[in-house]
């Protein structure tokens, strides 16, 4: 690691240890057991206000206030490694607390703590600071609503709505592009204007263990909002991904034959990106309705026709308080 990666590492680390040392619980958002996951809503207080001993806000002075003191924290369980396990004494699980246990037979199960640390770190944790009422709504439990986008409605109701978010809502990509930013964490570029991109590991993944593996290549070009633009001209573009993922993937020890790779539709930003990951590594950002093959991507232009994704019927699952649905509402409404 250079001397100015190590700075900016730790200096990142000073940031997180000082926002949650000021971060005080407000409510829970949401929660998902399947990726032991949990987004809390809160406030950040000021260190000199007093407000450091309790967790939990007893009152309306620590209410949030959207844009300003509010603070969205994601919670994820990291998962198991059989590296750091291999790393452990043999009796690790020696020291462990139980605290609800049954058996029949030769079956046994409980649940409690392991005293020993059997892996570390052993959570991710994730900071919107200062949030926006949009960026609370987003995390926070909604209703799923399907739609069916027909090219007409694409033109209609969607294209207008991407069309009008502001550029500061993707500035974050583009400081990771210009490397201002995360440089550190780039382990692939290719620097061609037009078929060139960045790959560097997901948020979601602590890269480290290569079973969980997810990477993101993130274009250089900025014509691309979503997978409704692809068209026959953009297929050097995606199989310069499809083929230099793999590159990246190989310095984790990931084989060619072990990745998959998609693009989300909707995305959760507009400008174009490729999720890549360890083919035995299952996220719910894999289900049917979100995620296209990029195989399938490829496919559909070459051989049906460019145009494919211009005149095709796409079906999507929406949060109800999307700004995507209201937007669809108002519009179709109007008609």
């Amino acid at each position: 690691m250079s001397p100015d990666a190590a700075s900016n590492s730790s200096s990142s680390k000073d940031v997180v240890s000082n926002l949650l040392r000021r971060f005080r619980l407000k409510e829970v958002l949401n929660e998902d057991t399947g990726s032991k996951t949990i987004w809390l809503l809160g406030s950040i207080v000021e260190e000199a206000s007093g407000e450091t001993e309790s967790f939990f806000d007893d009152g309306n002075s620590l209410d949030p206030v959207p844009g300003k003191s509010a603070a969205v924290v994601t919670l994820e369980r990291l998962a198991f490694s059989s590296q750091e396990i291999g790393a452990c004494s043999s009796g690790f699980l020696a020291s462990s607390e139980i605290f609800t246990a049954e058996n029949n037979d030769i079956y046994s199960w409980s649940t409690g703590t392991l005293h020993e640390r059997v892996f570390h770190p052993d959570a991710r944790v994730a900071i919107i600071y200062p949030a926006t009422q949009k960026h609370i709504d987003k995390h926070r439990r909604q209703q799923r609503i399907w739609v069916r986008e027909t090219p007409v409605l694409y033109k209609e109701v969607t294209k207008p709505f991407i069309d009008a978010q502001p550029p500061s809502r993707i500035q974050w990509v583009y400081n990771i592009l210009s490397k201002k930013v995360e440089s550190e964490h780039i382990v692939f570029e290719d620097p061609d204007p037009e078929n060139g991109f960045v790959i560097l590991p997901d948020l979601k993944w602590d890269a480290s263990n290569a079973e969980n593996m997810y990477l993101v290549a993130i274009v250089h070009r900025r014509d691309i909002k979503s997978l409704r633009d692809l068209n026959g001209s953009h297929l050097p573009l995606l199989r310069n991904i499809r083929e230099k993922s793999s590159l990246a993937a190989g310095k984790y020890g990931v084989p060619p034959e072990q990745l998959r790779l998609y693009v989300h539709y909707q995305p959760s930003y507009y400008h174009f990106h490729v999720h890549i990951t360890n083919v035995s590594f299952e996220g719910k950002g894999m289900v049917a309705g979100r995620a296209h093959l990029l195989d399938t991507v490829v496919d559909n232009i070459e051989n049906i026709t460019p145009d494919y994704y211009q005149r095709a019927s796409i079906s999507f699952a929406l949060n109800s308080g999307d700004d995507l649905w209201s937007h669809w509402v108002k519009s179709t409404r109007a008609d």
